[in-house]
């Protein structure tokens, strides 16, 4: 499991996040899994919980801001998604992974609407915090399950 700091890159030239984030993809599973969570141990859990079920490399990023560069460049195969990051609600990060089609489960402590607020989280199914291992496992299965037949 690897951690970008996309706040590192800047100032660095595209070419060079694209090397950078590219060899973050593990060959045998093609396509890491990208988290965005602002806190860290609940980003820890979520990372270990999928390394214990074979998901490989994962990408965990606290900022929207962040997620949105990672994407100019990459496609993960599923993202989990705190809807509220450090740096404000990830609208733009989830109509993003709408338009492209990419599953995308949206992990929160929030129990009202956040369609009202944007939406495009209505394509991804909502999980609520704290969950049990096993809700956020099935939940991942059903998200790529979707996109695979």
């Amino acid at each position: 499991m690897r951690r970008a700091n996309v706040a590192d890159l800047r100032g660095s030239d595209m070419h060079s996040q694209a090397v950078y984030f590219n060899s973050m993809e593990t060959p045998a599973i093609g396509l890491p899994v990208l988290i965005l969570e602002d806190e860290p141990f609940i980003a820890l859990d979520v990372e270990e919980l999928l390394a214990a079920h074979g998901y490989g490399e994962t990408i965990a990023l606290s900022r929207g801001s962040e997620a949105l560069t990672w994407l100019e460049i990459n496609v993960p195969r599923l993202a989990i998604i705190d809807p509220r990051l450090s740096d404000g609600m990830c609208s733009a990060v989830v109509r993003l992974l709408a338009e492209r089609g990419t599953p995308f489960i949206v992990y929160s402590g929030e129990t009202s609407s956040l369609t009202d607020e944007e939406p495009a989280f209505g394509a991804g199914e909502l999980v609520l915090k704290p969950a049990p291992p096993e809700d956020i496992m099935a939940a991942v299965a059903r998200a790529l399950k979707s996109v695979s037949g």
